[in-house]
């Protein structure tokens, strides 16, 4: 089978193709053949050697396919099922591959109403933002902050916050481009738009209070870092809740355990971190049903029209040279919604 892979750490060109062995599903797996897969932001850090790892290995963490075999004991899934998966590190392989075998745990059924690429695009992003959601526990009628609304995870961030009647949702937004997509597509109102280019910090607080009546918000999601996540912590009110998804560099200057100054302690607030594969990587298998329980609620969402999949750009077929544009394009950070890869015959 086709794979992009990679056999050192470093820059995109790292990133090759092979050819590798039809994978060969284990017990309580299944092989599915990939119509797409998309690419994150993690895939970059990955390829660096950020996390370390075994090479050569293949990235690629959510996809859409076909289900083509069946492992021992795989049952509630057919051969010839459209499905859509979050792999969690687990498997034979990565999805950046015409093939993959994976935990049937992890895969459900796509929904109908979407196509192979919106498919793929939806597990990573949909997941952690649903995570951040719940974690964060928003009520109806709270009003909310949320630092990279025009991403993968902030789009579909935003829309669980709409469904769940959060007033009001704050956002934020760095171009013209990215204001018209948070209004267009994805019912953010003008006036509820940080627009930080060209004012500082401090201006950033004065905005976000004043789109929230001059006060501070219960809940701040940070899908950013940096000086958004210290936004994130300024704008939440006593006892609010804050939940990141970025980790920070070990010499970073803002010190939450800071007594003085330290908006956490001060404030009494809460903060939760989101690591999406953590559940996968440390904690028994027979957990791992959360996932496919969540990605089950998302795919129902969808069906009924109240969720849809964040913005999709093709960035081409299965190829290496389609996978470092698409990590160039990242490293960039000129994405909003997801990138995406076509795997197969459509």
């Amino acid at each position: 089978m086709h794979v992009v892979t990679q056999r050192a750490f470093g820059g995109v060109e790292q990133l090759v193709d092979e050819d590798w062995p039809l994978p060969v599903p284990g017990p309580g797996e299944v092989r599915v053949r990939i119509r797409a897969a998309s690419f994150n932001p993690v895939d970059v850090l990955f390829r660096q050697g950020g996390f370390g790892g075994r090479l050569p290995q293949v990235l690629g963490r959510d996809l859409s396919g076909v289900v083509d075999a069946l492992g021992e004991g795989v049952t509630g899934l057919g051969v010839g099922e459209e499905v859509l998966c979050y792999r969690a590190g687990q498997g034979s392989n990565g999805s950046h591959a015409e093939y993959t075998c994976v935990p049937a745990v992890l895969v459900v059924p796509k929904p109908r109403r979407l196509g192979f690429a919106e498919a793929a695009a939806l597990p990573v992003v949909a997941l952690t933002a649903w995570q951040c959601v719940t974690r964060a526990r928003v009520r109806r009628g709270e009003a909310v902050f949320v630092a990279g609304g025009s991403g993968g995870v902030g789009s579909m961030a935003l829309q669980l916050l709409h469904h769940l009647g959060a007033r009001p949702v704050l956002t934020t937004a760095g171009s013209d481009t990215s204001a018209g997509y948070l209004v267009e597509h994805l019912g953010v109102e003008p006036g509820h738009l940080l627009r930080y280019r060209g004012r500082t910090p401090e201006q950033w607080l004065a905005d976000v209070l004043a789109m929230n009546g001059g006060q501070r918000v219960p809940v701040a999601l940070d899908f950013v870092g940096g000086t958004m996540k210290e936004l994130c912590f300024a704008v939440a009110a006593v006892d609010g809740r804050v939940v990141s998804i970025v980790e920070e560099p070990s010499d970073s200057s803002f010190n939450l355990w800071d007594e003085t100054r330290s908006p956490l302690i001060l404030r009494s607030l809460e903060f939760h971190f989101i690591q999406l594969g953590a559940r996968a990587l440390y904690a028994p298998r027979e957990t791992w049903t959360v996932y496919r329980e969540q990605l089950e609620a998302i795919c129902r969402l969808i069906e009924e029209g109240a969720l849809k999949p964040p913005a999709v750009r093709s960035v081409g077929p299965l190829s290496a040279a389609t996978a470092r544009e698409a990590h160039r394009l990242l490293e960039e950070g000129r994405v909003q919604g997801k990138l995406v890869m076509e795997c197969g015959a459509q």
